[in-house]
């Protein structure tokens, strides 16, 4: 039952993973800067509207070791951040 899935942990991986690689959708509703900010190099100025491809980021080499393969072990034996401060848990809410 969904009771039981706290208490299962590698079903937890398998979801987190299927969901890595194939998000529900490509990219994040939009979000607006609050301030000016730099991301990768660009300047992205107060007001403007962002909008996060997950999909490109959960293929993405830099982020992601073997990113094609389906891995479930890797949410337990990556240095992955569960508490919402990593970019690669962005498809979960995080961020």
């Amino acid at each position: 039952t969904e009771a039981d899935f706290s208490g299962l942990p590698y079903l937890q991986c398998v979801a987190k993973e299927a969901l890595r690689l194939h998000p529900p959708t490509p990219l994040m509703l939009p979000h607006r800067a609050n301030a000016n900010v730099k991301v990768g190099g660009y300047d992205i100025p107060k007001g403007s509207n962002v909008h996060v491809n997950v999909w490109a980021i959960a293929r993405d080499p830099a982020a992601w070791k073997n990113p094609l393969e389906f891995r479930p072990e890797r949410f337990l034996e990556e240095d992955v951040d569960m508490k919402g401060h990593d970019f690669r848990l962005l498809p979960f809410g995080a961020g």
